[in-house]
């Protein structure tokens, strides 16, 4: 049921952005204070009223709680619904105004790839705004990433200064925990520091007017957001932190009037008087009756997708498996002559030389050409990628030979065995076709993400179809299509140790509902998975007969998800929950497959621990119909203790296209299936692969887990 309380919440005109408009320079906390307790006079005045949906049908009426652009699928109004129930007890529950949580939008761009991409598009924005920028991540690391972004403030101030207008003010928020948080959470970053964080200084940027903050609620109330919002006009929600990782992250670009829940959002998060006010916050947005998609798309234009996929083959080329595993330094010697932080992009790093992490030079005058290929790589790095794919096309027709005279042994569905991949539910989950379609990558030229054994040391997929090569595209180029519903389904921080009150945050209630609800297929890809609401929930949606798939890591963060209370690591859980459906023999087990990560250019898992290939995409669709994707893991943190930002979009259109691109750039599905039996991977020929193994950690491993708690409480995990 949906009370008449949330009914006038969501369709009140009232919202923090607009009660902020009218004097921008106060605190923004006062603001909101002052805008729960008109939502509380409400909810006073409304008392012991009969529920709303007794004058119409129950999604009707969670159809009017939301500023949709249709009617949505009933799927999503179950799970909208759902979520709404959260603001009877806080209105601001959803870290949004209640009349913002339900919206519409288009999404023109996806990237899954590396995060030099991602920061790329970054950059591009930041390079392009004209008035404001509003930027977040859980962490913040003086590295190749930052200096990208550092880079593009320098540029925007020169076009500032150039065309003679207004600075364009810039806020940032990240998270790094300091003994000062136990007392105020968000602490300005005083200029004088900003160096330090790879950040420009003031004389640097005369065009930008900048203010850092740093937001932490003690003691596991990390803020583990990630966004941008460019103008009141864009906005940008990913899963990677600004920061250098071999990950494989997700990205999608948001238009249209969501963008303004995610600014009220934004501005909530701030809470600080802002100094100076954002410029637009008294302007009202405008939308267009059309919106632009691929190179019509003014943001989009500078993608070139067959030269950006060569380039971030190089960038894997160029980070072999076999080399230096977690923790270990650079080379000593690179230190003698440079300092610590130039020694580490230098030596330890090829992120910092891959081309996306190249600054754009935008011309100051509006109406010069903008060309598609500007600043793309030449000299070394151009013949290293023409090198390289030569490389692996030669790699592919090789691999295509093979997958041909194994076709037969493929095509058999062994348990456990990661060379003969089971199919997945979702109808759009198989891999593209010869001519992949225009938002899956464009041209159809055959990029293989790969390269040759006696560089990178390691197997290259010889035992895959020849077509899982020609596929890789890590920018996905959406279709032109009208505004679809979205909402907004964050979580608030929660500093308190302890696992309780799911039922109180949109995230979690949403993903609950999403399980609960679905009828046909879930899938789920994340780094982590042991939160013991979605174990659960899977549980009982395979014993329904829901195909469940899951694409997790092999040995992420380990060590720290070993200690107590954190849920255990995902072979631990995976182990579980076969052992449970098994142990039941229904069957249910059949409708779980479970998939270890496995990179584009890898024929078996590696254990996330040696920082080689990990993915840290965290995305959830379900039946085909709904896609929830942001910030959130599925593991005790986002559950229980993380600030996060999602959206839940209703398309699927969008769905598909996600699917197909997801699995384009990874081999997951092809070589990571574990066995249903136990949850462990074994190969065709019998080797078995584990991190660290199923059973009950040991106090040694649970002692060292303590490590990354408390790297989790100062901000510095880079989850």
């Amino acid at each position: 049921m949906v009370s008449r309380h949330v009914l006038e919440l969501c369709t009140s005109p009232t919202t923090l952005i607009s009660e902020l408009a009218k004097t921008p320079d106060q605190p923004i906390s006062k603001v909101a204070k002052q805008l729960s307790k008109n939502h509380g006079a409400i909810f006073k005045q409304l008392a012991g009223a009969s529920p709303a949906e007794d004058e119409e049908d129950t999604l009707g009426i969670v159809t009017r709680c939301g500023s949709f652009p249709h009617r949505p699928s009933d799927l999503f109004l179950q799970v909208y619904r759902d979520a709404l129930h959260t603001l009877d007890a806080d209105p601001l529950a959803g870290l949004v105004s209640p009349s913002l949580l339900g919206s519409s939008g288009v999404i023109p761009l996806s990237i899954v790839s590396v995060i030099p991409d991602i920061m790329r598009h970054y950059a591009e924005l930041i390079v392009r705004a004209e008035a404001e920028i509003f930027l977040a991540t859980n962490y913040w690391e003086n590295s190749p990433s930052s200096s990208i972004i550092a880079d593009a403030l320098r540029q925007l101030s020169k076009r500032v200064e150039a065309r003679g207008g207004e600075k364009v003010v810039v806020k940032l928020i990240y998270d790094r925990g300091n003994l000062k948080q136990a007392v105020k959470h968000r602490i300005v970053v005083k200029p004088v520091y900003w160096s330090r964080l790879g950040l420009p200084t003031e004389d640097e940027i005369p065009g930008v007017a900048l203010e850092a903050i740093n937001y932490h609620r003690p003691l596991l109330g990390t803020f583990h957001a990630k966004y941008l919002v460019v103008d009141r006009r864009v906005a940008c929600l990913n899963s990677n932190n600004v920061q250098d990782r071999p990950n494989v992250e997700m990205m999608v670009q948001l238009e249209g009037p969501v963008v303004d829940s995610i600014y009220d959002m934004a501005l909530l998060t701030w809470s600080n008087a802002m100094n100076p006010p954002l410029p637009l916050l008294t302007k009202l947005p405008t939308y267009p009756n059309v919106y632009k998609f691929q190179q019509d798309n003014e943001d989009l234009r500078y993608i070139d997708p067959e030269a950006m996929s060569k380039a971030t083959l190089v960038y894997l080329k160029e980070r072999p498996v076999n080399s230096e595993p977690q923790g270990s330094q650079p080379n000593p010697q690179c230190y003698s002559s440079m300092g610590a932080v130039a020694a580490e992009r230098k030596c330890a790093d090829p992120i910092a030389r891959h081309p996306s992490m190249q600054i754009p030079s935008l011309s100051t005058d509006p109406d010069t050409t903008y060309h598609r290929y500007r600043n793309f790589p030449t000299g070394d790095w151009r013949s290293r990628i023409v090198g390289s794919y030569s490389d692996v096309t030669m790699l592919s027709r090789r691999a295509s030979a093979k997958s041909n005279a194994n076709s037969s042994i493929r095509a058999q569905t062994l348990d456990g065995s990661a060379g003969a991949p089971r199919g997945i539910h979702t109808r759009s989950h198989s891999p593209a076709p010869d001519n992949p379609v225009r938002d899956a990558g464009g041209s159809g030229m055959p990029v293989v993400n790969s390269s040759t054994e006696h560089e990178q040391g390691i197997t290259s997929n010889e035992g895959g179809d020849g077509d899982a090569w020609s596929d890789f595209r890590p920018h996905i180029l959406h279709e032109p299509h009208q505004p679809v519903p979205i909402a907004i389904v964050n979580r608030c921080p929660t500093g308190i140790p302890g696992h309780y009150h799911v039922s109180q945050f949109p995230q979690d209630v949403a993903w609950i509902s999403a399980m609960r609800y679905a009828k046909t297929g879930v899938f789920i890809q994340t780094p982590t998975f042991n939160a013991s609401p979605i174990v659960a929930s899977t549980l009982d949606a395979c014993r329904r007969g829901v195909q469940v798939t899951l694409y997790l890591d092999l040995g992420f963060n380990d060590q720290g998800e070993m200690i107590p209370f954190q849920g255990g690591t995902n072979e631990d859980v995976v182990h579980r929950m076969y052992t449970a459906l098994n142990s039941e023999g229904n069957g249910a087990e059949k409708h779980l497959e479970v998939f270890w990560y496995t990179g584009k250019d890898q024929t078996k898992p590696l254990n996330a621990a040696i920082r080689k290939r990990n993915c840290h995409v965290k995305f959830m669709a379900v039946d085909d119909q709904i896609a929830i994707l942001g910030s959130g893991n599925q593991d005790t943190q986002s559950w229980f203790h993380s600030q996060e930002v999602n959206v839940m979009v209703d398309s699927p259109e969008l769905v598909s296209s996600w699917m197909r691109g997801i699995n384009a750039n990874q081999n997951t599905r092809l070589y990571g299936r574990v066995s249903d039996k136990d949850g462990i991977w074994r190969g065709e020929n019998g080797e078995v692969i584990q991190a660290s193994g199923v059973g009950a950690s040991t106090f040694i491993k649970r002692l060292k887990g303590l490590c990354k708690v408390i790297g989790r409480i100062r901000g510095t995990g880079g989850f």
